[in-house]
């Protein structure tokens, strides 16, 4: 068995392991994609329980944030498959809970503006608007959120992409939860068929980061769900990493900041 432990606490080793860099994931897909036998092994797996938007023949490229809305990462995401002509696609957990001790969606309701002009010491110049009551939602489902003007959280970020020029059709944003739910409900239940979806249907962007709270998810949850659809397929799971990788934490908070001038929309919102 592979010796998790020692992955893990080796970035070269992890990087290798888990990453694909995106020209070699992009000629693999096609590859993959003309294999009708790989197709039906992977439908057979997942009992024909693929997700909907991934269920075309298009290049798919998915990210998965419990919320989607257009911070640097996303945009990031959004620019690369505009580069390369893939489908993009979020996965969104509203079931998921609305909490302030994670960063990600700490993020959500209380929004840091970057200027993108750094001060003398060379960190980013910010504003943070709190547009959620941590306190009352906090332990909700994020599905059951509203802002400081009674609007829907998740509502409120996907207007943000309009506010950015990005406009999507409704089918850019999947609700994952119920296809979560039968799949185990919890992370380390479902994700090996999760990441069964991306050795056929599609390639996935994500950063996995080795620290000390993150880290444990990697460790715990990521590696074995990796190892045991290697096993099973022959394959392993198409993941591209996010620029930069394995951020600190002052560089996550700018990975998922906004950048200043969606301030009015805030305002009228």
């Amino acid at each position: 068995m592979e010796d998790i432990e020692h992955i893990i606490k080796n970035r070269e080793i992890f990087h290798k392991m888990i990453y694909t860099p995106l020209s070699e994931a992009l000629i693999e897909l096609k590859k993959r994609k003309e294999d009708k036998t790989l197709s039906e092994k992977i439908n057979n797996i997942l009992d024909f329980n693929i997700p909907e938007p991934l269920r075309n023949n298009l290049n798919n490229a998915v990210m998965f944030r419990q919320v989607a809305t257009p911070n640097y990462e996303m945009r990031s995401f959004i620019d690369i498959c505009s580069i390369f002509e893939l489908n993009p696609i979020f996965f969104e957990y509203g079931d998921d809970k609305f909490t302030s001790n994670n960063s990600y969606k700490h993020s959500l309701g209380q929004l840091r503006l970057h200027k993108n002009i750094p001060n003398k010491n060379g960190e980013n110049i910010e504003e943070k608007v709190t547009i959620v009551d941590f306190n009352k939602y906090n332990g909700k489902k994020l599905k059951e959120v509203s802002t400081q003007n009674n609007e829907s959280l998740i509502n409120f970020h996907h207007k943000l992409f309009n506010h950015y020029n990005y406009h999507f059709n409704d089918n850019i944003f999947f609700e994952a939860s119920d296809w979560f739910k039968k799949n185990g409900g919890k992370a380390i239940d479902y994700y090996t068929n999760f990441l069964l979806l991306f050795i056929y249907h599609g390639v996935l962007f994500e950063n996995f980061l080795l620290g000390e709270n993150e880290g444990e998810f990697t460790k715990n949850v990521l590696i074995p769900a990796f190892i045991k659809v290697s096993k099973l397929t022959g394959l392993k799971p198409l993941i591209i990493p996010i620029p930069p990788m394995d951020l600190d934490v002052e560089e996550d908070f700018h990975w998922h900041s906004h950048d200043i001038k969606i301030k009015s929309f805030i305002s009228n919102n």
